[in-house]
């Protein structure tokens, strides 16, 4: 099997690739460092240096309130350097899986998003995404597979259970949104999907990946607590209340309800309940101390 070209290497996507990877393939993990695909010039520089046969494209923006304000930055990254990405893969017939975000939607239909549902972002971070789709269908010349996900936590990096179980250690009350739904996601069940993904010999243009259930961010939050409180990792339960979005206050508007239907990824990888993977990973979180 040709090499495989992951890029980023810090954040928690390319970790969790990195954690979850099997010993079978031959892959490089490189960061803006390495490769700034901003930069056309440099992605076709590496793309010469190695007969890749296949790209995963974990890197990104993220800071969904800063796009409001700084959008430049988030289409720079990605849209402008995604369409760039997929046009050098698709000249070269090299296979690109790009990963994608459940804020494309508006969160309106009330039940769980399919991969062929439209999408009609409400923040310019969800629209920078869906550009960047578009971008890496139209460019890629049928060698693009597009994967959503929804709330992303790992061992790695920040993400929301990290940043919880800090506040939680502080000992303040806590007030968490609670009437945005969705789906949290491990960022290991996400790297162990995308290894089952490159064998699919002729996948869909479009994937959905999260793990099972719907719940709001107060009672993720709650979840966190409970669990966390049982492992050790807090010496007891947070002082948590909900808010309403509008109490919150946030830059970016989110989707009211985001959750993703994967049926159509069963077939490759089953997922499990999102409650069993919040355990693992606070696990992990346990040994590390």
């Amino acid at each position: 099997m040709k090499p495989i070209l992951v890029i980023g290497s810090h954040g928690q996507v390319s970790l969790a690739l990195k954690a979850t990877q099997p010993d079978c393939y031959q892959v490089d993990y490189l960061g803006r460092e390495a490769l700034d695909i901003r930069c056309s010039l440099r992605i076709a520089q590496v793309l010469d240096q190695r007969d890749y046969g296949l790209v995963i494209n974990a890197s990104g923006y993220t800071q969904v309130d800063a796009a409001e304000t700084d959008s430049q930055a988030a289409f720079a990254l990605n849209h402008l350097a995604v369409k760039a990405l997929a046009g050098h893969c698709g000249k070269r017939g090299i296979r690109l899986i790009h990963l994608s975000s459940d804020y494309v939607f508006d969160g309106r239909q009330n039940k769980p998003y399919r991969p062929e549902d439209m999408p009609n972002p409400l923040s310019r971070y969800g629209e920078s995404k869906w550009r960047g789709e578009l971008a890496a269908l139209e460019y890629g010349q049928g060698h693009t597979c597009i994967v959503r996900t929804s709330w992303l936590y790992s061992p790695f990096g920040h993400n929301f259970v990290k940043t919880m179980l800090t506040l939680m250690r502080q000992g303040k009350p806590l007030k968490v949104v609670d009437d945005q739904w969705g789906t949290p996601t491990s960022a290991l069940a996400l790297g162990q999907f995308i290894w089952q993904l490159i064998q699919v010999i002729k996948p869909e243009p479009i994937y959905h990946w999260s793990d099972l259930g719907v719940t709001s961010w107060y009672e993720f939050a709650r979840q966190v607590s409970d669990s966390a409180n049982a492992l050790g990792l807090l010496d007891e339960p947070a002082n948590l209340s909900p808010i309403s979005t509008q109490e919150y206050g946030a830059a970016a508007p989110r989707p009211h309800y985001s959750a993703l239907d994967n049926s159509g990824s069963k077939g490759i990888l089953p997922a499990k309940r999102w409650q069993d993977n919040l355990i693992q990973v606070l696990h992990l979180l346990a040994k590390e101390g």
